[in-house]
């Protein structure tokens, strides 16, 4: 009850949250599509899993015909919301069921997301700005748009378990710490690799630790030997299968295991047993890493230059370069650099650096390092990988909680009423200064509306379009790839490619096809049986074809000058252009 009781202000807090953000997003819950081709394609899969396709098979039938898409995502995200989908569709029936899901499942995770900050700000502050930190949690940009309503990708819960790795650093229970923080580490590898540089930091820590402080190794023992447990149990759970011949660079496979049970034997041991001599301990590490190198390189040697090492080139230049998520944060617009930045994570710096040189009084030393050193490896890994900047923001909001504490209550404390009423105002500034400063440049700036952000074009890319492909017979289509992934949701249509790379094939055929000449592109089309072309005209990723291609088969097309193989197909109030393919010998007006 105790417990419950000093929950009680978060759980408010939450709830009031859950609110606001399922009143801000109501109009993308009306429309029952997620934000994004992640979201989308996640709930393909999620549709796929429930009508009958085994929980070890992740392969996307309906995309890059005749070969098929394997997936990189493992179905653990699915579980809860297959959860909330099975218990309400009884009730209300499989659209409202699934919507819901989409719904409670993303606020859920915030919510655990908001507890956590709070369990890890009280370690090193005051309980009153621990519920501040939770409460901030809203207010966070880079979190907020992975955490919302119909948002229901893996991002979210990459967050959660960055932080449930965090908070374990502060255990004093050093046994069940490591216990715990090597099992959200496999968890969270087991969802994405992209938690590794945050991993390798905590493991890193651990091993620094106990090169000098002998008492350390058991947190790094517990750590390490869950960490290789759970993820055996969690590969053996998502794949059903170990085959050392199969490994992808994307996600934990036998190369990643093999290597890691390898380093494992022999850093083990020697956690337990090496006395406390740092130059044998250092050789120790040194021993254990070269037999992993080894095997890792032996089975996977494609993999030693990165995640997308193999990806075909042309789809790493059309595509890869222009995922500006995956980019360094120099390769962002001004706005967007100034919304990801200049919120938690900025304020947080000067908050931490502020501390660090004042030295509050009542602030524990070595839980502020645990802390600063994560958010600034955090930071350090948010200017390379734009999407880091959530898991930053994340660590950065009890240092940002501090500074608006400290804040109010300087500002309460001024005398003259004017002045203290518009000090306390101010104190907003520090909260969201990215996202005002944004706000400020709009309301000032040159509002000249884009071409791709038309209403024409708004009304071609609407989700209403897409579903009145309905209308045509059950086909494979060539689109934009950001497109299937909505139509495979909406239409039973099968589409070449989407915008996921483990189907860079698939991919680089799609970009050749639009590139090429028509009489190079048709060749490809029949090879994979391509019965339809949709698209838009403001769509980004046609323009880099057009611009880069001026004589190929999409330039003509964004001219209206067709090749007599293609004929124009017409849907009632619909801003879609579709092309249909039409039988060698045809003519193409029918």
């Amino acid at each position: 009850m105790e417990r419950l009781r000093g929950n009680l202000p978060i759980l408010l807090i939450w709830l009031a949250v859950c609110a606001l953000l399922v009143l801000i997003t109501r109009s993308q819950i009306m429309s029952g599509i997620g934000w994004d081709p992640d979201d989308q394609l996640r709930m393909v899969q999620l549709r796929d899993w429930l009508g009958g396709q085994g929980w070890f098979d992740t392969t996307q039938y309906r995309i890059g015909e005749p070969d098929s898409q394997p997936m990189h995502w493992p179905r653990w995200i699915e579980l809860p919301l297959a959860l909330v989908f099975l218990l309400l569709k009884p009730l209300v029936g499989a659209a409202t069921a699934e919507t819901a899901a989409m719904v409670i499942v993303p606020l859920i995770t915030l919510g655990i997301a908001m507890w956590l900050v709070a369990k890890i700000t009280e370690q090193v502050f005051d309980r009153p700005i621990a519920i501040l930190a939770a409460t901030l949690t809203a207010t966070a940009v880079p979190i907020v748009a992975q955490i919302r309503p119909m948002r229901v990708d893996h991002h979210g819960w990459q967050i959660v378990l960055a932080l449930a790795a965090l908070w374990t650093m502060f255990w004093p229970d050093k046994r069940k710490g490591g216990i715990a923080l090597g099992v959200a580490l496999a968890l969270w590898l087991s969802i994405s690799l992209e938690g590794l540089p945050i991993s390798a930091a905590f493991v890193v820590l651990l091993v620094w630790r106990w090169l000098f402080r002998t008492e350390e190794g058991v947190r790094l023992f517990w750590t390490l030997l869950s960490f290789l447990i759970a993820s055996f149990l969690l590969y053996f759970g998502s794949q059903g299968w170990f085959d050392i011949a199969i490994n992808y660079c994307d996600a934990l496979s036998p190369a990643h295991l093999l290597a890691c049970a390898a380093g494992a034997a022999i850093i083990l041991p020697a956690i337990r047993w090496l006395p406390a001599n740092i130059p044998l301990r250092v050789a120790s590490l040194a021993v254990a890493g070269l037999p992993a190198l080894a095997i890792f390189y032996a089975l996977a040697p494609q993999c030693v230059g990165g995640a997308f090492n193999t990806m075909d080139p042309l789809v790493r230049e059309y595509w890869l370069v222009n995922v500006l998520e995956g980019l360094p944060i120099w390769y962002q617009n001004g706005k967007t650099m100034v919304t990801l930045l200049g919120g938690s994570i900025i304020v947080g710096l000067g908050s931490l650096i502020y501390i660090v040189r004042t030295r509050p009084d009542r602030i524990d030393g070595s839980k502020l390092f645990i802390l600063g050193y994560a958010f600034l490896w955090a930071l350090l890994l948010s200017l390379f990988v734009q999407r880091a900047t959530a898991v930053a923001a994340a660590f950065a909001l009890p240092f940002l909680a501090w500074a608006v504490h400290r804040a109010f209550v300087w500002a309460r404390g001024i005398k003259r009423v004017p002045a203290r009423i518009f000090a306390t105002a101010a104190v907003v500034l520090l909260i969201m200064p990215g996202p005002l400063a944004v706000a400020l440049f709009n309301g000032v700036g040159d509002d000249e509306q884009k071409p791709e952000n038309s209403p024409e074009n708004a009304m071609c890319k609407s989700d209403e379009s897409l579903a009145r492909l309905n209308a045509l017979p059950r086909s494979n289509i060539l689109a934009p790839f950001d497109f299937g992934p909505r139509i495979l949701l909406l239409t039973p249509h099968s589409v070449l490619a989407t915008s996921h790379h483990r189907n860079d094939q698939a991919m680089g055929d799609q970009i050749r096809i639009f590139t090429a000449s028509p009489d190079e592109a048709r060749p490809l089309m029949e090879a994979h049986n391509i019965r339809y072309i949709v698209t838009c005209d403001g769509e980004a990723e046609l323009g880099i074809y057009a611009k880069k291609h001026p004589d190929g088969l999409w330039a003509g097309l964004a001219k209206d000058e067709k090749p007599d193989w293609l004929q124009s197909v017409h849907i009632r109030d619909n801003g879609l252009r579709i092309w249909r393919v039409t039988a060698k010998g045809l003519p193409n007006d029918i």
